[in-house]
Formats: structure tokens, sequence, C-alpha cells
């Protein structure tokens, strides 16, 4: 079946490369200029192993950019749902061949997913430089010679593998909130995410407090831990395995704690967020159809 999901992709790119490479580039290049001030000190991170202080930096910095990419994707993508209608280009999105459905789920790939991995994959990269000044800064520029790069890259490899796998999981079970809020934008306007959020605490406050119904708690309370579980698992399994040091363990810990991420999916619980996902979706396309 042909797909102009590529081509959408790429239009996605053309529009919003500017703001996703500011947000996976930006913090990096600040620690840099911070750590250049000659009165800033590094506090916090064990002066006797400085492999382990370099990797914690290492982290740091990958989680760090991917935290944002990830923040800045969430808070866009509802106001993205009105986006072609506020600057009229839906019109010509309309007379494509091209199905709203694909220009949806192209807009949400690129913005939940792609951003996010991308600034996953940059924060890594410029994380080893980060790593290397935050080593310099602590011990002088002669300890970086002391700092086992090769045993640090071995380590981080499976995590880094983990992370990007979990990229996409953390989009599955964040799904059903982006849905709702991009339908409930495309519908209401800007009046849509407010309604949800508000009116969706409220009444999930009402009914258990009130009437004693607590299943929409249970409900989004479990969605929270696997949206959690979604990019790291098991804390204290990867704590044990980064104490072992040994690389195998490492990659264990990794297929162990993915392999554990992936069967979530084949829940009752992913099921029914789908169906909500799902819905959400079909709403916007809807709207999207219309024109509006």
């Amino acid at each position: 079946m042909n797909t102009h999901i590529p081509t959408l992709l790429h239009r996605e790119w053309m529009q919003h490369k500017r703001g996703w490479l500011i947000a996976a580039f930006a913090p990096p290049v600040i620690f840099m200029s911070m750590l250049l001030i000659p009165a800033a000190k590094v506090q916090g991170l064990p002066t006797d192993k400085l492999g382990l202080a370099a990797t914690m930096a290492l982290s740091l910095c990958t989680l760090a950019v991917y935290g944002i990419c990830l923040l800045v994707a969430l808070f866009q993508l509802p106001g993205l749902a009105r986006r072609d209608v506020q600057d009229r280009s839906i019109e010509f999105w309309l007379s494509l061949p091209g199905r709203p459905s694909e220009s949806v789920a192209a807009t949400v790939l690129a913005h939940a997913w792609l951003a996010p991995l991308g600034g996953l994959l940059i924060g890594a990269l410029l994380g080893w430089p980060v790593a290397a000044a935050v080593v310099a800064k602590q011990e002088g520029l002669a300890a970086m010679g002391n700092v086992p790069w090769g045993e640090m890259l071995s380590a981080f490899l499976p995590m880094l593998l983990r992370l990007a796998a979990g990229t996409a999981l953390t989009l599955l079970w964040l799904a059903p909130v982006i849905a709702i809020m991009m339908a409930a934008s495309s519908w209401l306007k800007r009046l849509g995410v407010p309604v949800v959020l508000v009116g969706g605490g409220v009444s999930v406050a009402v009914l258990y407090k009130a009437y004693d119904i607590e299943w929409p708690l249970l409900a989004l309370q479990g969605l929270l831990v696997q949206i959690n579980g979604a990019l790291l698992g098991s804390h204290s399994a990867l704590g044990a395995a980064l104490k072992v040091g040994a690389p195998s363990d490492l990659w264990q810990w990794a297929s162990r704690d993915l392999g554990l991420a992936l069967s979530q999916l084949a829940s009752l619980q992913f099921l029914g967020w789908a169906a909500v996902a799902a819905a959400g979706f079909a709403l916007v396309v809807a709207k999207r159809a219309r024109g509006g």
C-alpha cells in the first residue's frame, strides 16, 4: 500500500528542525559553558572512582537531553493538531492523495518518537566530552588519562540500546495521553487541554473522594508506572549489574529488562489504553478530514 508518511515526516523535519536541534544541543553546550567558568565547582561525584564519576556525567547528559526533547514534544503536540487550520494549509493537505490519518500519524511519530530518539542519541554523543570536562574540572587534565574509557563504552552501550528501544515503548504507553490531548485541542481549540486536565483531575478526585470509586485513579497510576518502566525498568537490577561491572551482565540486564517491558504490551491494561488512544486518534482524524 502506498504511503506518504516519509514525505510527511520530512515536512515535520523541515518545519521544526530548528527547535529540535536547539532542544538537543542547548543543554550540553550550556553545561560545557558552565564548566569553563573558573569559579564553577563539580560536587556530588565520587572523587576516588573517576570511571564512575564520568559514567554518571555521561548518563546524566544523555537522560537530560532526552527528557527535555520529550517534554518539548509533548508540550507542542496538542497545539499541532490545530496547526494546519491556523496557517490555512489544511486545504492544501486535503487536496493531496494522502489520507488525513497519515498526516496525524506522521506528526505524532515525528514529535513523540523520532525527535526524543534523536535527542537521546545526541545527548549520548555529546555526553562523552561533557564527562571528560567533568573529570578535568574535578581532578585536572591529567586525570582524564586515568579514566577507563573503553570499559565505560562497554558498560554504556547496552544501556543506550535499552533506552533507544524504550523510546518506542514509551510512545506506545504515552499514546492515550497524546491522543486525548490532541483530540481535545482539535475539537475544543485552546480550551481543550485545560478542560481535559482540570476536568479529568476533578472528576477522578470526586469519584474517589465522594463515591469511593477508585478504578479511574488506579488506572492512571498504573499508566504512569508503565510509562516510567517503558524507558528503564528495574533500577535495582541495573545497579546490581553495574556493581558487577562485566559487559555480559549488563547485556543480560538489558535483554531481561526489555523483555519485561515488552511483555507488558500483552496485557488487558495495554489493550484498554490502546483502545483509548485509537478513539482519540480517530477523533483527530475526523476533525482533520472535515477541514477543521
